[in-house]
């Protein structure tokens, strides 16, 4: 596409107020829900696949739903959340994944077409966006079947590479309209910036994994005994190599803070499990993905969070 083309097609997107593009990424992420709930569903089980049948069906009579039932959250509200056709209920967490994932959705796309200005107008915000909305696709259903079954497909660790590790070239040229050091994700600068910005990526991922293998190594040290309770290993290996992931996803910066909010909300949930239920541990990676969410969302606040904090401390120093 010529870049007179492609200048027309931006022009053209600014003609349309913010308020049609938040609704239309909204009615987007709907349907991207809808489909997610599909994947959480059949994904982890073998015996299913994701296309076939191409519709969704009822899990206890096997009837493949309508068009009009399977509407994102309208065809709950319409079937009562109900089989139409056995009468059992379907619970509420179909429609709540619709819900969530249209408001990721539209909070991703005022988050960077919008909240920088002048945004819209440019080609890298356009694939960071789809960079986001991506990691939205990818990380809710990661996290609800590691809720559910303490386990997540490699499917969904290793093949969304494919799509991260050239997508991952774009944090080399456009982060938000911001350009300081806590967004500069390289470290090779002997190659090109664009495959310097991939290898930088691909870096943070490894480190990300190696990191949390020492740590749950290193757990399973400290508390042994439960350690050997729950199976001999403190940490999963689902959750290592979710790190990989996470680290391309994110590079460096961000895949730090992210990492600690993980870190802090689990401490939080795992203590508050362990002392009204006696559990010994919940799964990690629902709390990842929320991690990771955060830094991507958040990234310009924590900018400015920690730019506060270092003239704080200088002020202090002086």
């Amino acid at each position: 596409m010529a870049n007179a083309d492609q200048g027309l097609l931006l022009e053209m997107a600014t003609t349309l107020p913010p308020a049609f593009w938040i609704a239309f990424f909204a009615m987007l992420g709907s349907f991207v829900g809808s489909f997610l709930n599909v994947v959480v569903y059949r994904l982890p089980r073998s015996c299913l696949s994701i296309n076939n049948p191409r519709r969704s069906f009822c899990p206890s009579c096997k009837t493949q739903l309508s068009v009009r039932d399977n509407l994102p959250v309208v065809g709950w509200l319409m079937l009562r959340g109900k089989c139409r056709y056995c009468g059992v209920k379907y619970g509420m967490r179909y429609p709540l994944v619709e819900l969530l994932v249209a408001i990721l959705f539209a909070c991703a796309a005022w988050r960077v077409l919008f909240a920088d200005s002048g945004a819209i107008t440019l080609w890298p915000a356009w694939v960071t966006l789809a960079h986001l909305l991506l990691m939205i696709s990818v990380l809710v259903p990661w996290a609800l079947i590691d809720l559910d079954l303490q386990y997540i497909p490699d499917g969904l660790t290793f093949v969304p590479l494919l799509l991260f590790v050239p997508l991952s070239a774009n944090a080399a040229t456009y982060e938000w309209g911001i350009n300081t050091a806590l967004y500069d994700p390289l470290v090779l600068d002997f190659l090109p910036r664009w495959l310097n910005s991939m290898g930088s990526a691909m870096l943070t991922g490894l480190g990300a994994m190696l990191f949390l293998l020492g740590a749950g190594k290193l757990g399973n040290l400290l508390f042994r005994r439960q350690a050997e309770r729950i199976g001999g290993d403190s940490m999963g290996w689902a959750d290592v190599k979710i790190m990989l992931l996470l680290g391309v996803m994110l590079g460096w910066p961000k895949m730090i803070a992210g990492f600690f909010i993980a870190i802090a909300l689990g401490a939080g949930v795992g203590v508050i499990a362990r002392v009204t239920r006696g559990a010994l541990g919940v799964p990690f990676g629902p709390f990842l993905a929320i991690g990771a969410l955060a830094a991507m969302f958040l990234a310009p606040e924590f900018e400015r969070g920690l730019a506060w904090y270092f003239s704080m401390l200088q002020r202090m120093a002086g």
